[in-house]
């Protein structure tokens, strides 16, 4: 749940910052996705290696 909700609103928010771009604030909200989706998915993996589940997988944040 955590990972495909990853995809998909990390998905969301770049083509909206693709759209966006013609007005120069895309490429600073496609940089914060980036970073949100380098995030998410450090702290998945973290979580998976230590054999613990997402505290709450439903977040659109960092799912804590």
């Amino acid at each position: 749940t955590f990972l495909i909700r990853t995809f998909w609103i990390g998905l969301l928010y770049a083509l909206i910052s693709v759209v966006l771009m013609m007005l120069a604030i895309g490429f600073l909200l496609m940089f914060a996705v980036a970073v949100w989706f380098i995030v998410r998915c450090i702290l998945g993996l973290q979580a998976l290696q230590r054999g613990e589940p997402i505290k709450n997988p439903q977040s659109w944040l960092l799912g804590s």
